[in-house]
């Protein structure tokens, strides 16, 4: 059995800041900087989850690309 949960997660950066990898983001193009985020939230997300699932027999919580569903 596979339940599915929907999650939108939103990044919000600092426009005031003069850090070099904000100056960095703000040069990229939008669909650049999209893919950059989704890759980013994703391996943050899966390494979470795969710590939560440690020991766990019964379910295991996975990242799903929606491009692959």
């Amino acid at each position: 059995m596979i339940i599915k949960h929907i999650i939108e997660l939103e990044t919000v950066i600092n426009d005031n800041s003069d850090e070099p990898s904000v100056l960095a983001i703000k040069e990229m193009e939008e669909q650049q900087r999209q893919q950059f985020f989704t890759e980013a939230a994703t391996s943050f997300i899966a390494g979470i989850l795969k710590d939560a699932n440690e020991g766990h027999s019964w379910a295991e919580i996975r990242v799903v690309n929606k491009e692959t569903v």
